[in-house]
């Protein structure tokens, strides 16, 4: 069985600079499992973009630093990404190189579990999701309620009100797992304080700010129209921005409350995944991925 170190850990607590690191000393690729990343175009607000580092872009991988990363530039801004599609792309890569070592970085954690195995894929009736899609939020909320449905759920977001709907009508249908056969996912959990994790995020956001990430929004919007990847973290505030619904000042400071906000999910969701190791030491963590590729 194949053995792929795994790191998880909220944003900006340094994932993909520790990869780099191992990567280059074992001569390992990257695979980036990042919802947000997988969209090309979308470069500084997905913090694809490293400082100081060489990177030759291509379809589906970028070379950083010598070092290839799979996961970036998948698809373009107006495509529609769901985890199936997503599965299948790691699929088609860990076959492809079915002899070189890989080291995944993760943050989105819903995709990593969905390969492990751990949730499984629920055939949709298309048309009623297309239904529930144009109600509005209080309709979606009400329809919700009363299916009597116990579990916790961001009564306010819209995409998971119609998922859970959805699934809570008709458990019954067809389901199918997506488990990739024949891997180990053996995973790290690199973390941090939350203090440092705010520090570190609100640096990001200045940042992407001074390098013109209002500039990546509208060269998107001109391309490809506002859609939906436009409306995530970050970029929605910058639309907020350019309506003039807010001020440049309010709207950098809801990025960064917005970023502290998606910090504390991931460290929630992070918790369903039995870790190897949780530590803030990147030394441990590279000396552990080392053992387990010279043990091969």
């Amino acid at each position: 069985m194949k053995t792929i170190p795994v790191i998880i850990g909220p944003t900006c607590v340094g994932k993909t600079d520790l990869a780099l690191k191992i990567a280059a000393e074992t001569n390992a690729h990257i695979i980036s499992i990042d919802s947000r990343q997988v969209f090309e175009d979308l470069d500084l607000g997905t913090g694809k973009i490293k400082s100081n580092s060489k990177i030759l872009k291509s379809n589906y991988v970028w070379n950083v630093d010598g070092v290839k990363i799979f996961g970036y530039d998948v698809y373009r801004p107006n495509e529609e990404l769901n985890v199936i599609k997503y599965s299948q792309f790691i699929k088609s890569i860990l076959s492809e190189f079915s002899e070189d070592n890989f080291i995944i970085t993760c943050g989105t954690g819903f995709y990593l579990n969905f390969l492990m195995g751990n949730v499984e894929f629920t055939e949709i009736d298309l048309e009623r999701k297309k239904e529930l899609e144009n109600k509005t939020l209080e309709e979606l909320q009400e329809i919700h309620s009363l299916l009597n449905d116990n579990s916790k759920i961001d009564s306010k977001n819209k995409v998971r009100l119609v998922t859970r709907i959805l699934s809570l009508e008709d458990p019954y249908k067809h389901k199918d797992s997506f488990k990739i056969e024949g891997v180990n996912f053996e995973i790290y959990y690199l973390t941090e304080d939350r203090e440092y994790l705010y520090s570190k995020a609100d640096m990001f956001i200045e940042d992407i700010f001074n390098k013109n990430v209002v500039g990546e929004y509208l060269d998107v919007i001109n391309k490809y129209g506002l859609v939906r990847s436009l409306t995530g973290l970050i970029y929605k505030e910058i639309g907020n921005y350019l309506h003039q619904f807010i001020s440049y000042d309010e709207m950098v400071e809801r990025c960064k409350f917005d970023m502290h906000a998606y910090i504390r999910r991931q460290e929630t969701y992070f918790k369903k995944f039995n870790t190897k190791i949780k530590t803030n030491d990147r030394d441990l963590i590279l000396s552990e991925i080392l053992k387990t590729f010279n043990s091969k």
